[in-house]
């Protein structure tokens, strides 16, 4: 007489057979354009604006706990949404329940009127009128800034054009500052096998379908390994609220002004200019030696696009300043994307900032 299939085997197979209907459900609601993951879901107010760069000061029933706040950006060729990506995975939400009061520097949408703007543009223009004006919201003397690869690049530089600007401290996020170990594209680039005039669009801006190419570039099956993950995650829908968050963000990257770009080419790239100390702002050398600001540099491991020896080597040469680096168990995406990775990541940098701000009594 055949033996009867184990209790453990009925349940597995139950439990599939549910999976897969509600993965039916789900690839429904995906074909059709089905929202998981809001943009924006946590409140906030506009501060402060200047053309298209914003100040996103966000709401908060609790009054903040800490007196420094913090100001969170990115670089100028991603959407700023990635520290507010959905409810239970958000990194402001996650920093105002530590007790910090926060910002977003959002640096906009470049078009053909902004193809001229350059890093002065930025770092001596919007950025220190950015920081002023949440000094003046929150009632400080300087704020803590924590950035996101480009944006990272973007706070030292500027750091080292200005030192006295109202920064107490930086924690710098998968930023890269030896841009030898940062692949094919970024190599041609620096060597000179491309032009930057030659991906320069009609617009005089670098087109946002070369940014997400560069990207891709480090890794070409990663849209084949995220579409298995998809297939076998559709039936959960806490995971499709993360993975379309996270992959709006990995596909919605935004043109770069001309202009900065061949600036960027020519003193990140091809000078190595954070490695060398070759950086120039407004016309001056702007010296690495010139930070004295606590700096935390966070080494994602598992990164494929800013690799840890491109990320690692702030700490040399950062002369002037303490630099600590924390290296976590993340990639260059997954440092904001997943419960688990966000959970075990965030708050290690929140206890590290909290060290840099006063207590309020």
């Amino acid at each position: 007489m055949p033996e009867l299939p184990g209790t453990a085997l009925l349940d597995g197979v139950r439990k599939e057979v549910e999976r897969n209907a509600l993965r039916a459900r789900n690839g429904v609601k995906w074909a059709v354009g089905a929202e998981w993951a809001p943009r924006h879901p946590t409140d906030y107010d506009i501060v402060w604006e200047d053309g298209k760069v914003q100040l996103r000061h966000y709401r908060n029933d609790t009054p903040p706990r800490l007196r420094t706040p913090v100001i969170a950006f990115l670089g100028l060729v991603g959407q700023p949404y990635v520290f507010d990506l959905y409810k239970g995975g958000s990194v402001v939400q996650m920093l105002m329940d530590h007790g910090f009061d926060v910002y977003i520097l959002d640096w906009g949408v470049p078009d053909a009127q902004d193809a001229a703007n350059t890093l002065e543009t930025y770092l001596q223009g919007y950025f220190p009128r950015a920081l002023s004006a949440a000094c003046v919201e929150s009632g400080v003397d300087a704020v803590n800034c924590m950035a996101y690869c480009m944006g990272g690049c973007m706070a030292l530089h500027a750091l080292a054009a200005q030192p006295d600007l109202p920064i107490h401290a930086l924690v710098t996020l998968a930023s890269p500052f030896d841009f030898t170990k940062l692949g094919p594209l970024i190599d041609a680039l620096r060597q000179g096998k491309i032009n930057p005039a030659d991906v320069i669009d009609d617009d005089g801006l670098l087109p946002a379908s070369v940014v997400l190419q560069s990207f891709k570039s480090r890794k070409p099956t990663s849209d084949l390994v995220n579409y298995v993950n998809l297939w076998q995650n559709l039936w959960n829908d806490q995971y499709m609220e993360g993975y379309q968050a996270i992959g709006r963000f990995l596909s919605d990257h935004i043109p770069m002004p001309g202009a900065l770009f061949e600036q960027v080419t020519r003193q990140w790239l091809r000078d190595n200019g954070f490695v060398n100390d070759r950086l120039r702002l407004g016309g001056r050398r702007a010296s690495l030696g010139n930070v004295h600001n606590p700096v935390l540099a966070v080494i994602a491991e598992r990164d494929d696009i800013c690799v840890e020896s491109a990320t690692a080597v702030i700490a040399d040469v950062l002369t002037g300043t303490k630099t600590e680096l924390l290296r976590v168990d993340a990639g260059h995406a997954s440092l904001f994307s997943g419960r688990k990775a966000v959970k075990a990541v965030m708050p290690r940098i929140f206890d590290w900032l909290e060290g840099q701000s006063e207590v309020i009594a």
